[in-house]
């Protein structure tokens, strides 16, 4: 197998997760941290024990499927046309320009919610009905869309 080099995460496109599979990469000696880098299964320290990035399917109500990432915890994020929107915000409560931008994104492209979003490697899934978000208590709220 060829070595590639690690890839900030944010550089990922669904073109990168449809023909690899990414783990989050780490090294203190080359300057990689494990929040930021990830490298493909091409790469020689590639571990399918490790926290992977992953292509996900995003199946909306009408049928439709839209492409985009799992981040191996609780974030999905759909693509469309090189934007990524996502799903779930972490401790970030969505403020109002938030909501706006995303209900502009399904109101443009005529998607509705709930939408299933599936992993491909793990099957993880889940449904969003919204914006989902950790509360000050650490509870996982969503703000319905």
């Amino acid at each position: 197998m060829a070595c590639s080099v690690p890839k900030h995460i944010e550089e990922l496109t669904v073109a990168d997760l449809e023909s690899n599979r990414w783990c989050v990469y780490h090294n203190d000696e080359e300057g990689y941290d494990s929040f930021e880098f990830v490298i493909p299964d091409t790469h020689l320290n590639f571990s399918e024990h490790a926290i992977e990035i992953e292509l996900a399917h995003f199946t909306f109500p009408d049928g439709r499927i839209l492409k985009g990432r799992f981040d191996g915890s609780e974030s999905f994020s759909v693509c469309h046309n090189g934007n990524w929107y996502s799903f779930w915000l972490g401790i970030s409560k969505p403020n109002e320009n938030t909501i706006a931008e995303f209900k502009k994104f399904l109101t443009v492209n005529r998607l509705a919610l709930p939408v299933h979003a599936t992993a491909t490697w793990s099957g993880t899934s889940k449904t969003f009905n919204g914006l989902q978000y950790l509360d000050d208590t650490g509870a996982i709220r969503e703000i319905v869309i």
